[in-house]
């Protein structure tokens, strides 16, 4: 069973230091980009389809082009794979400087619709028990530690919040606070280093919530024989758990449930969340129980 968004009681919020709180406004404005491009080039990435790479997925790519707008972050994003010239983002997790290339399997982002959030809280110099809020990754990519966005976005988590919009960070000497787990799952604890990538500060979002259970699409319940096939041309579960929202005009999957058993079902062709809903069966089948979804 995955739980994403994970919350902590009212007892441990109250020893978290808080600070640079905005009160919110109450409404969200939307703006899409067709051919979205910087520095002239239209903005893709090779990934997936080079998974190891210092690079960006399509999601960290679409968000970082709509916060580089002054935007919240991305509400969804349409992509297709070809050779092309492209500009792209050195790093993982959408950090990074823009670059431009060229190569034959590229997934471009073909649009992006940006959010603005009137409902949005900025902790500056965030801190979890006294200590400043950081990650060694992308330092350490095979380590059990989380990214910086899933260390942010467990940080709003559990102020009660729905998830990060955004963060800045640096790459710094410093003691802190950290996520002993993957996903933003675990619990969190103390350590220094030379080199820690050190969260400045976090944006977070507040959202209405929508739960469904047994999710369906045609009439089948939605799931993914990811991770059990990780190279093939499907979607994890995050991806289809948000694609499903999506589809019900959402936002995006704040949590979701899942167990694994033998079953026909309805799954994503392509990764990412990326391509057309398809009927199968399967015995060992990761099926999605319930999902939480969340309106801005």
């Amino acid at each position: 069973m995955m739980h994403h968004g994970r919350r902590l009681p009212s007892l441990v919020v109250s020893l978290l230091l808080m600070t640079g709180f905005a009160l919110p406004a109450s409404a969200d404005t939307y703006q899409t980009y067709t051919t979205p491009t910087v520095n002239g080039f239209q903005i893709g990435t090779v990934q997936p389809n080079f998974p190891t790479g210092n690079y960006s997925t399509p999601t960290d790519t679409a968000r970082r082009f709509c916060t580089d707008q002054g935007h919240s972050g991305a509400r969804s994003f349409t992509t297709a794979i070809r050779g092309s010239a492209y500009t792209y983002i050195i790093g993982t997790g959408g950090v990074g400087v823009w670059n431009t290339t060229g190569n034959a399997n590229v997934t471009m982002i073909e649009s992006v619709t940006c959010f603005t959030s009137m409902t949005e809280v900025t902790y500056t110099a965030p801190t979890v028990d006294g200590y400043p809020v950081g990650t060694v990754q992308p330092l350490y990519p095979t380590g059990n530690l989380s990214t910086a966005a899933d260390t942010a976005r467990r940080f709003c988590t559990d102020l009660g919040h729905a998830g990060a919009l955004r963060f800045t960070s640096t790459v710094r000497e410093s003691a802190y606070s950290y996520v002993a787990g993957t996903g933003g799952v675990g619990p969190w604890s103390k350590s220094g280093n030379s080199n820690a990538t050190m969260l400045e500060s976090i944006t977070c979002f507040h959202s209405a919530e929508v739960a469904y259970e047994t999710p369906k699409v045609n009439g089948f319940q939605i799931g993914t024989v990811q991770p059990n096939f990780p190279t093939a041309n499907l979607s994890t579960p995050a991806d289809t758990a948000r694609r499903f929202c999506q589809d019900q005009g959402h936002a995006g999957a704040l949590s979701f449930t899942t167990a694994i058993r033998g079953s026909a079902y309805t799954y994503i062709i392509g990764t990412g969340g990326v391509g057309p809903w398809n009927t199968t069966g399967n015995g060992n089948v990761t099926m999605i129980e319930s999902i939480l979804c969340i309106t801005y």
